[in-house]
């Protein structure tokens, strides 16, 4: 009887370790599926830019990445306001919520990158002050498509747009 239960254990060791390597296996062949989908990124982006059976060329796909922004600090900035309070006081029904929150966050993206690396520009008060205007609002934009940016916020992010439009006035 003994003998039964042993071979029994060792015949579950065995189960128990060809399963073991069947999961491993399972999770190695989704990682190399995700690595090799997730090349097909790039295309996928363009797509959101393009309507249907529209080819754009790489220029008018570098245009639309980079958000409008043409390097000049005081245009870019005053136009990303603009962008951006137009965006936080879009009413709750618009129709074209959904997209204005998308470009929104292609002109937050933009802008951020743009001038971070920057250091003439990322030591400006007025950039400093636009910085965290734009980590608040990314934090909803990015969350959710859904979710409204509340009115406490909104008015905060409206109080930073105007300290940022003071401070690039003064050349600070």
């Amino acid at each position: 009887m003994k003998a039964k239960y042993e071979s029994l254990c060792k015949s579950l060791e065995v189960l128990k370790g060809t399963l073991q390597g069947l999961c491993r296996s399972a999770i190695a062949f989704t990682l190399v599926a995700i690595v090799v989908f997730s090349s097909f990124t790039p295309a996928a982006n363009a797509a959101l830019f393009a309507k249907k059976g529209e080819v754009l060329s790489t220029k008018e796909i570098q245009t639309l990445v980079n958000a409008g922004l043409t390097g000049n600090y005081l245009a870019d900035t005053t136009d990303t306001i603009k962008t951006l309070r137009e965006a936080i006081n879009l009413p709750e029904d618009a129709e074209n919520r959904a997209a204005v929150k998308t470009s929104a966050r292609y002109k937050i993206n933009a802008y951020v990158s743009r001038y971070r690396a920057d250091r003439e520009k990322s030591g400006l008060y007025s950039y400093t002050t636009m910085l965290t205007a734009l980590n608040t609002l990314a934090g909803y934009y990015n969350g959710s498509v859904k979710r409204a940016v509340p009115a406490k916020v909104r008015d905060r992010l409206l109080q930073e747009f105007d300290r940022a439009e003071t401070a690039l006035t003064q050349g600070r």
